[in-house]
């Protein structure tokens, strides 16, 4: 099985993958020719509890992985948030679906970064639109994810 290890380090650090999944990962990882001593005691965790794994160990184990671990927070939201608008863009999702996760999941319903405040902005405006607005506010969605794909930062 490959895995993405950045992929998965940024879900762990954004807080969408769990700890009971380490053991998993960190077993697929050494298969896949990873190797470290964090990594080996994740792998022979047996029905872990979150107590059994310390914050420091996961962080070695990414790094066994070749990840520049930890992965602030901000940093995680916003390479999500870069996943999300490719989806909208690509047509592999709806761009509506993408404006409401961007701005309840990965904002935390929270004031956005500067960089996705025009996303959230019109994911608020399109919650009660009338059928009329959905054209605009979706021409106007596409629009704000092209310029947050062009951000510095993203």
């Amino acid at each position: 099985m490959r895995i993405d290890p950045k992929r998965l380090a940024i879900d762990y650090y954004f807080g969408d993958l769990q700890y009971w999944k380490l053991h998993n990962i960190a077993t697929a990882a050494l298969e896949d020719g990873h190797d470290g001593p964090a990594l080996r005691r994740l792998a022979g965790l047996v029905n872990p509890v979150a107590s059994d794994i310390q914050d420091s160990e996961v962080d070695t184990a990414f790094r066994e992985m070749g990840v520049d671990a930890p992965i602030p927070k901000n940093e995680a939201r916003l390479t999500l948030a870069f996943e999300s608008a490719h989806k909208a863009l690509n047509g592999d999702s709806n761009v509506f679906d993408q404006a409401t996760y961007v701005r309840i999941h990965l904002c935390e319903l929270r004031d956005p970064p500067d960089d996705l405040k025009r996303v959230v902005d019109l994911s608020k405006e399109a919650q009660n639109a009338a059928r009329s607005q959905w054209n605009r506010l979706e021409i106007e969605l596409e629009s704000a994810f092209r310029d947050f794909l062009k951000s510095p930062k993203s």
